[in-house]
């Protein structure tokens, strides 16, 4: 039986923004990913997900929890914060651009959301690299040889979305 390849972290690596400047809790990190004014707009995970990634997250090494007391004889809560590790891992997530078409929807959503939080200039150099990988996926579209009418009909819908998303990332 061949072992489980655990994929690098994706889209997940966003949580660490809701992090960067304090810990929060779980259920704090699922109301502001909630939010159908910021990320909830593109992003939708159950409470049950979230924990499953932040728990990945946990055990990678790129937050730590910390138990801290509540009044009223309540438990403790566990607050989640980012690691050295986490912070380096997610500031390289932030400035990177996406790295194929189908993950502008959610990663690249993410990344502008965060961005723009971070910095204008940030968020206005990961648009000028989003747009030059756009142009550079239009172009390798374009000089693949297929015969196939299919292929060609496939290759054009994905350069006309590709299109698409480039006069979106010029506004």
């Amino acid at each position: 039986m061949c072992p489980m390849v655990r994929r690098p972290p994706g889209i997940e690596l966003a949580l660490l923004g809701f992090l960067r400047k304090e810990s929060l809790h779980a259920y704090q990190i699922h109301q502001l990913l909630s939010d159908p004014v910021g990320l909830g707009a593109v992003w939708h995970l159950k409470q049950s997900q979230l924990y499953a990634l932040l728990a990945k997250l946990e055990k990678d090494g790129l937050i730590i929890a910390e138990l801290v007391p509540q009044e009223d004889a309540r438990p403790p809560r566990r607050m989640l914060g980012v690691t050295r590790r986490g912070h380096a891992a997610y500031q390289e997530w932030l400035h990177s651009p996406v790295a194929v078409p189908r993950q502008i929807r959610q990663e690249f959503m993410a990344k502008l959301f965060f961005a723009n939080k971070e910095d204008s200039e940030i968020a206005t150099a990961l648009v000028n690299q989003q747009k030059n990988v756009c142009q550079s996926w239009i172009i390798s579209m374009i000089t693949q040889n297929d015969e196939d009418p299919f292929s060609m009909q496939v290759d054009r819908y994905r350069i006309g979305q590709i299109e698409a998303v480039l006069n979106w990332l010029e506004t």
